[in-house]
């Protein structure tokens, strides 16, 4: 609902993918808002006392398994990294130096040292938040089994959002789901 008169711009489905393949900082922008969003909304969720994880929240899949396969082909530089279960991979508030794609097993996400708020599997993404903003980590996250994981570091990240618009959409969709598994939880 507009509070004042305002303009906007819409876009359909084919404009939209337009915009990510001819303008890769358009997909930068739109996840530095969403990010912004989410800040918000964490911040807004300290505040109350009664957050809990939901260990039965969906699975996140950012990544299905054949774009997976390209993604770590195409990141053959970056090794994938092997956590045992129960070890902590990142950790809120520390900077983010990289994100994680994981390739096999599951991690478990907490913010604000609350119970798990979201399981990623094989296709799972994390720390992206970091990359786009480079700045401190908004969650925790640990190895729920044993896992391999594809580091993607911020010059890396930044080329693939640059020449791939599937990997900026990719990653677009889960950020905006975050943000409203994350609102819905706002009392």
């Amino acid at each position: 609902m507009a509070k004042t008169a305002c303009r906007v711009i819409t876009l359909d489905d084919k404009q939209f993918h337009d915009g990510l393949r001819t303008k890769p900082e358009f997909a930068l922008m739109l996840m530095s808002m969403m990010i912004g969003r989410l800040r918000e909304t964490i911040a807004r969720l300290a505040e109350q006392t009664t957050l809990r994880g939901d260990a039965a929240m969906k699975e996140a899949v950012v990544f299905d398994p054949k774009r997976l396969a390209e993604l770590a082909e195409g990141l053959s530089s970056d090794e994938p990294v092997y956590f045992d279960r129960g070890k902590s991979i990142v950790q809120e508030g520390q900077m983010g130096l990289r994100m994680y794609v994981v390739i096999e097993g599951r991690v478990a996400v907490s913010i604000l040292g609350s119970g798990v708020i979201e399981r990623l599997g094989p296709g799972g993404a994390f720390g992206e938040l970091a990359l786009v903003e480079h700045s401190p980590r908004l969650a925790s996250v640990v190895a729920d089994t044993d896992c391999q994981l594809l580091p993607i570091n911020r010059t890396a990240f930044l080329m693939l959002v640059k020449t791939s618009p599937e990997f900026a959409a990719s990653l677009l969709g889960p950020l905006a789901e975050r943000l409203r598994l994350l609102t819905a939880r706002l009392k």
